[in-house]
């Protein structure tokens, strides 16, 4: 049985004619006959009473008919989910982020891309960096944006921006008005800092390996303004980016003169993954967006 006898099948069920049916399959009517015929010696019943004017279906007609009509609208349902697959301009994207990126990036990233793409859908996750990134080893996302890019082998990183970090204290704090400060002087202090598994606590314990410091950690957070507000109220010192959601905070960001300490935002891919034509799309645009706008600020 070939597709275009079903297809045939179900334009002469449609028409009740095989002039008609020929000419709506673009084929000449003896063709189509054939195609019939040799459907019905496949199946070993006749399918249509063949009239003069009209032609009728049999109690097998009816019934492969039917099955047929249905197996053309799945093959029609999928040939849309296809095309919304291979096309850049439609599709799904699924991207996994850091909290930290979630008041100002994404949302700006995407409704910038959305104004130019608005049919492409996106499935959003947050989590901490190691988690984001498993999730690209997975394949449960196509792309995360996280910093910073840790080193693993099958993950394909393109580094978008790299920021500035600094040991944050309230605006009150003695060392508040130091331009800079030893990171060894600092840790003579309480500090606050993220939960194992986000970047910038891979940074910050990085750090402390390297300096051989042992700093007394007073809690351990999940979200850039929640940690903030735990400086702000004097319950310890963090390292930290300057963020536009925490400017509203009584903080003072001051250099680390014994330490670089500068964060890489990266985008991240399965090296052997076959990304899709929206989600390549969406890297391309998303890296040179992040590069370039400041509105991306991370």
């Amino acid at each position: 049985m070939e597709w275009h006898q079903i297809e045939n099948a179900a334009a002469v069920a449609h028409t009740r004619n095989f002039t008609r049916a020929a000419k709506k399959q673009a084929i000449s009517q003896p063709a189509l006959s054939r195609s019939i015929m040799k459907l019905e010696e496949e199946l070993g019943a006749p399918l249509f009473l063949r009239g003069k004017k009209e032609v009728q279906l049999t109690q097998a007609g009816v019934i492969f008919v039917q099955k047929a009509q249905q197996a053309l609208q799945l093959m029609k349902e999928a040939k849309e989910d296809i095309q919304e697959i291979v096309s850049p301009d439609k599709g799904h994207v699924s991207i996994a982020f850091l909290p930290t990126f979630g008041p100002h990036v994404l949302p700006n990233l995407i409704a910038e891309y959305k104004r130019i793409y608005p049919n492409v859908t996106f499935q959003l996750s947050q989590g901490a960096g190691e988690v984001n990134m498993k999730k690209v080893q997975e394949e449960e996302a196509d792309l995360c944006i996280t910093a910073p890019p840790y080193k693993r082998h099958d993950i394909e990183w393109t580094v978008v921006r790299e920021e500035q970090l600094y040991i944050t204290v309230p605006a009150s704090h003695p060392f508040a008005k130091r331009p800079y400060l030893s990171f060894r002087e600092a840790a003579a202090e309480p500090f606050v800092t993220f939960k194992k598994g986000f970047g910038l606590r891979f940074m910050f314990d990085e750090m402390c390996e390297k300096l051989g410091i042992e700093p007394q950690i007073t809690f351990e957070g999940e979200e850039v303004p929640t940690i903030a507000g735990f400086v702000a109220a004097g319950l310890g010192l963090c390292v930290l980016p300057k963020k536009p959601e925490i400017a509203h905070e009584p903080l003072a960001f001051i250099e680390i003169s014994d330490y670089s300490l500068v964060r890489k935002i990266a985008i991240g891919v399965k090296k052997r993954g076959a990304l899709s034509p929206a989600a390549r799309q969406f890297k391309t645009f998303a890296e040179k967006y992040l590069q370039q706008n400041h509105g991306g600020q991370v």
